[in-house]
Parts: structure tokens; sequence; C-alpha cells
């Protein structure tokens, strides 16, 4: 028994010391993940996640009303001390700030941005509907509702088309639609899906003549986004059957089906690991957490949600058919910041710089719009969505963005990815590239 408090009173010195060895960034950096940590419980007792458990709300008030009479000082050193112990016992003061090095992600503001001369590439019969790009941006790859996809040479502009054709259905390719893409560059892999309810892989570096390598099925409808998660091994789908598929990269299947949305899957992102975005004709945005098979779930847009992206592992954007583009916190249920195109002017595609505080949105009007985040010189409280530069013009609908490092691609067409609604036969179908440049601090 002495042996036992011996070796408690060595644990809890070790504890003082630790923190008394943390700076205060340190501190406070541990404050922050502990207040995120008790805001996404409190969520969960309100019912945005799968659980609802009406003790934890008891529970969450009993410590509030415990942690109330504490100084600064003592609130801070506790909460230290417990994440501490939640990491363990074994680790070193060097191993603790190492690990809190890597936990903190680098965000950057943009300054001097810059959108260059635009370039037009025609290519697609019918609308273009998606397009991705690869990591040294020379490459891209399109996809539209010609049932094509197609390998372009963004510096000469040649095209190469893969096998695709409606209601051709030996063809080796999509028989219909095509709607999303993605590119598994470590992997060798691209990813396409659409209207056939088919998810194919192709191998990027092969003949435009051959065929796709596999066939993955599972959707029982339109499939309409994809993304793929970090480290590659695995991708997401989303389908207007209302559900978000995980396909394992290696063994080519279908590894989870999540569910929640009561309205198809109309968009995806991602930032971290096994943390995907969804936005849905239910006029909802779900932020996933696979590994605890939850979702928060941000309901303040009034028509369907056509567009979402991911700025950081903090915030994101939503864009919809009811004209609005809404920044977003996962700890908080009202948007930080709203803005509005106007009527008519349905927002249908969004980008972010990521790890930045600059996005850009395309609508059915035809208008690249680059935003920045932040406050205005008058120093208003809360965030506002602001103009980060001079809008583009697009010959039609920019139904899906690609930001790269120097470029930026759209996908153009005469009518909306999802539909027919603003087709104008004077438009173009087409991808439009624009030259980009900034400074991050």
């Amino acid at each position: 028994m002495d042996l036992r408090c011996q070796v408690n009173k060595q644990t809890e010195q070790r504890k003082h010391d630790l923190v008394k060895s943390l700076g205060f960034w340190q501190i406070s950096f541990l404050l922050t993940l502990r207040r995120r940590a008790r805001d996404d419980a409190l969520a969960d007792a309100q019912g945005d996640l799968a659980s609802d458990d009406e003790d934890s709300e008891a529970v969450h008030a009993a410590e509030e009303d415990d942690e109330f009479f504490e100084t600064p000082d003592q609130k801070r050193v506790r909460l230290a001390k417990e994440y501490l112990s939640n990491m363990g016992d074994t680790r070193t003061p060097e191993q603790i700030q190492d690990q809190l090095a890597k936990q903190r992600k680098t965000k950057f503001q943009v300054s001097n941005l810059t959108l260059g001369e635009p370039r037009f590439l025609k290519g697609h019969k019918m609308a273009a509907t998606c397009v991705c790009l690869n990591s040294n941006e020379g490459t891209m790859y399109t996809g539209g509702k010609d049932c094509a996809v197609i390998r372009w040479d963004v510096e000469t502009g040649k095209k190469d088309i893969f096998p695709g054709g409606r209601n051709r259905f030996e063809c080796g390719g999509h028989f219909e639609k095509v709607l999303s893409l993605c590119l598994l560059e470590q992997r060798g892999l691209l990813v396409s899906a659409g209207v056939d309810r088919v998810v194919r892989l192709w191998d990027p570096r092969s003949p435009s003549n051959s065929s796709c390598v596999a066939s993955l099925h599972g959707h029982q409808n339109d499939t309409t986004a994809l993304v793929p998660d970090l480290g590659e091994e695995q991708f997401y789908s989303g389908s207007a059957d209302k559900s978000l598929k995980i396909w394992d990269v290696g063994t080519r299947r279908c590894m989870e089906t999540l569910l929640g949305h009561v309205g198809g899957v109309s968009s995806l992102d991602l930032l971290n690991k096994g943390r995907p975005l969804s936005g849905g004709a239910d006029k909802t945005v779900r932020f996933w957490k696979v590994d605890k098979g939850t979702h928060l779930m941000f309901a303040r847009h009034t028509y369907a949600v056509d567009a979402v992206c991911v700025s950081d592992q903090d915030r994101f954007v939503s864009g919809g058919q009811d004209g609005r583009v809404m920044l977003w916190s996962s700890t908080s249920k009202k948007p930080l910041a709203t803005s509005s195109l106007g009527d008519g002017k349905w927002v249908a595609s969004l980008a972010a710089i990521k790890q930045a505080d600059v996005f850009f949105s395309g609508s059915v009007d035809g208008t690249l719009r680059s935003w920045r985040f932040g406050r205005d010189e008058e120093g208003q409280k809360g965030l506002q969505l602001l103009s980060a530069a001079e809008p583009i013009m697009a010959p039609g609908c920019i139904n899906q963005i690609a930001v790269g490092k120097r470029l930026i691609a759209c996908a153009v067409g005469k009518e909306h990815k999802f539909g027919r609604w603003f087709y104008d036969k004077k438009e173009k179908n087409g991808i439009l590239l624009v030259p980009i440049s900034y400074f991050g601090a």
C-alpha cells in the first residue's frame, strides 16, 4: 500500500513538473483543445451526433458548477494535467512539445492575390461537370454530360478522350453522364462516377483508348461526388441515394456506408483523415467523424446545398441554390459569416486554398468570385466574407473548381451539372483556366 502511494505521488509530481515546463502558448493550446472537445461533447448531447444521452448534459452541468469557483491559474493547471493524463504518463516534456507541434496546423493569410488572364479550352460536346489537377498542375482531367473523361495537357491544350458514350454499355467506360472525378496520384489511379451509378477506376498513364481497370458497384442512384482520403488508401463517394460510401483502394470494395442525409448527397470535400464534409439536397451540411460513427449537422440554407469546401481544420464553406455562401466552424451551430449573391444566382461550386483564408465560388451566372474571410478595416466584431480579387467571367455555369498553387481550373457548361434549369445555347462547354499568384504570411 505504501508503495502504491509512493508511485501515485511520483506520478503527480511528474505531471506537476511537466505542466510547469510548458510555456504559455502550450498551455493556451491545451485549453483550446479542451474547449473544442467540450463543445463537441455538448453537440453530441444536443443530438447532432448519433448518440443522444441526457445523462451527459447533467454531467456537463455538474462539471461547470465545480469549475466555476476555480481561479484562472487553477483551471489552466487542471486542464493541462487532464490532457497529459489522457496522453499517458510515459512521455517526456520534449515528447509532449513535439506532439503539440505536430498537432498544430499551419495556417496562413493570403496577400496580394492576383488572377491572370483566363484561357478557355473546348473539348466536351456537352456541359463539363467536374475537373481535377495533378500535383504539378501539368495534367488535368475532366468529365462531362457527354459521358467522356478527358485528359488534358495544361500547357498545350492537347487532349486524350477515354472511352465512353451514352447507352454504349460495352464501351469500357461510362454510358451515362459523368458527374465527379478525383485523382489518387500516389496509387496511380483516376476515379470517376456519374449517372450510371458505377464508380470506375482508370490508369491515368494508360493510352486514351484503354478501358477502365475496375468498376465498383453499390450506389442505388446517381453517384454525384468523390473525394480521396489522406494517404489515398480509401476514398469517399456521395450519391443521390442519400448515402456516402467508403471504398478501399487495395481490395476495391465498399468498406462502410454512412447514412444521415435525408436527401441526395451533392458534394464532398476533405482536409483531415476520416473527416469528410458533405452537402445535400436536404439543405444541410454534415461533418462526419468516421472513426466515431457520428456526424455534425449544420442547417441554415433554405434550398439544396450544391457545394462545400474545407478551408482548414476549423472552418469550412457551403453554397446553395438559395444563392448564399456560408462560413462555418465545427464548434458552432450558426455560420461564422454569410453572404448572398442574390435571387436566382445558385452557388454551383466551391474550392479553397487549403489552410488559408481565401476560397473561390462559381455560380450559374458564370462568375468566378474570390473570397477572403476576416475582419474589415472598421473593426466590426466577427468574421466577414470580403472580396479578395476582381471577379472573372466564364462563358457558362461554373460546375466545379480545382485550385492549384499556380492555376485555377473551372468546369464550365451551358447548363447546371444536375439539370437544365439555366440552359443557354449562346454559352460554351469546356474548361476555363485562370493563372493565380499570391503570397502567404
